[in-house]
C-alpha cells in the first residue's frame, strides 16, 4: 500500500520556533532558579514527556506543583510571542507539493487544541490541513497516544500514511500505527540524535516529500 496522506508535526516542522521555544523555556527555568538554556543545551536534553525534559535540565525529580509551574509558564511565554514565528522555509512549498500528488494532509500536534487552532489559522493553513488535531488538555504524554486516533478519524491505516516530524516521539507515534516516518533535521536535535533512529533524516520539507514518495 503506498502513501497518500501526510501527517505533519507542527512545531519544528512546519512552523519553525526554535527560538521562541528557546525564550519560553528560559522564562519557566527561571521560576524554580534554573540555569539558562541554549540550543546546544536543549538539543542534548530534549524528551518527552516534557516533565522529564525540565527534570533533565534541573537535574533533579521535580514535583507536580513545580510541573504546572514550568509548564503554564512556559505556555504563557511562548504564546505570547509565537505569532513572530515564521514558517519553514520551504513549508508552503511542501504543501503545494502534497496538493501537487493528490495526496491529502493533515496535522496533529501536542500543542493544546485551542492554541494550536490559532496560531495554525493565523498561518493561513488551517482549512489546508484538515483535520488539526491538538492535544484536549495541557498535556498529553507521548505522540503515539494520539496517532491511531487521529487516523481512525480519517478512516486512514498506518501504510497510507507519511508522518513528517522533527523528533523521535514522531517515529515513536508512526511506528505504532504502521506508517512511514520521515524526520526533519530542523535545528531541534543533535543530528546523529536523529540519524541514530533508523528513518530517513532530511534538511527540507520538499525532500521529505520526494523521500515520502519513494518509499
Amino acid at each position: 500500500m503506498s502513501v497518500q496522506h501526510v501527517v505533519w508535526d507542527w512545531n519544528g516542522t512546519l512552523l519553525d520556533d526554535l527560538e521562541v521555544v528557546l525564550g519560553a523555556v528560559n522564562v519557566a527555568m527561571a521560576t524554580l532558579d534554573g540555569p539558562p538554556v541554549d540550543g546546544d543545551i536543549y538539543r542534548t536534553h530534549f524528551t518527552r514527556p516534557i516533565q522529564h525534559f525540565y527534570e533533565g535540565l534541573l537535574g533533579r525529580s521535580i514535583s507536580e506543583s513545580e510541573w504546572h509551574l514550568l509548564n503554564d509558564t512556559y505556555h504563557e511565554a511562548y504564546y505570547s510571542q509565537v505569532h513572530d514565528a515564521p514558517l519553514a522555509f520551504d513549508a508552503l512549498d511542501a504543501l503545494a507539493r502534497v496538493d501537487g500528488l493528490g495526496w491529502n494532509q493533515s496535522l496533529l500536534s501536542m500543542t493544546p487544541q485551542a492554541r494550536l487552532e490559532w496560531v495554525v489559522a493565523d498561518h493561513g493553513l488551517f482549512d489546508r490541513l484538515q483535520p488539526v488535531t491538538g492535544l484536549p488538555g495541557q498535556t498529553g504524554g507521548l505522540k503515539a497516544e494520539h496517532m491511531e486516533l487521529h487516523l481512525d478519524r480519517q478512516n486512514l491505516v498506518g501504510p497510507q500514511v507519511a508522518v513528517i516530524g522533527d523528533t523521535p516521539d514522531d517515529v515513536t507515534a508512526a511506528k505504532a500505527v504502521g506508517a512511514v516516518a520521515i524526520l526533519y533535521d530542523s535545528g531541534s536535535h543533535h543530528r546523529e540524535q536523529l540519524d541514530e533512529v533508523g528513518v530517513p533524516v532530511v534538511n527540507s520539507l520538499v525532500e521529505a516529500i520526494e523521500t515520502a514518495l519513494s518509499l
